[in-house]
């Protein structure tokens, strides 16, 4: 039987919580005003902090600040390239229109396919145990969120302001 990861966040909350057999087995807590994150699974912290306006990376880091990986954003794409030390390189896209559905893939022996509704999702695939993937996958959803949120946000106040 494959294995099934779950995971749950508050719907205008930015903390996930992750779920394997139904036992907690991580964190994702992003910081309130940026893109900057902490993550927590099988007792390994990893941070992910942002920088860039225009060509914007993430760099995920270890205890010890160690470098294990950067991401590379493809906004106007709704991709991203997540560079893993020592690893193949993985492909983040959507895979259907609604935003609910995604997949990361090394296109060799990494493949996750992760599903979201209201607050709560689910990761099936190949290769579940690569938990840095897993949490950068959930990072990459959350990143492209607040993006949505913030786009939608400017077009509001611009049709306010201007009477559009």
């Amino acid at each position: 039987m494959d294995k099934v990861i779950t995971w749950t966040k508050g719907v205008f909350d930015s903390s996930y919580q992750i779920f394997s057999d139904g036992q907690i087995c991580g964190n994702l807590i992003f910081e309130t005003w940026n893109n900057h994150a902490f993550g927590i699974m099988s007792q390994k912290n990893y941070h992910f902090r942002t920088k860039g306006f225009s060509n914007i990376t993430t760099t995920i880091y270890g205890d010890n600040n160690e470098e294990l990986g950067i991401i590379t954003f493809h906004l106007w794409q709704f991709r991203a390239i997540i560079a893993l030390k020592n690893q193949t390189p993985f492909t983040w896209n959507y895979s259907n229109s609604w935003l609910s559905s995604w997949n990361l893939s090394n296109h060799q022996n990494t493949q996750m396919h992760f599903r979201a509704s209201s607050g709560s999702g689910t990761v099936t695939g190949i290769n579940l145990n690569n938990e840095l993937a897993l949490i950068a996958g959930l990072y990459i959803k959350e990143f492209f969120s607040r993006i949505l949120v913030a786009f939608i946000a400017f077009v509001a106040i611009m049709v306010a302001v201007r009477g559009i």
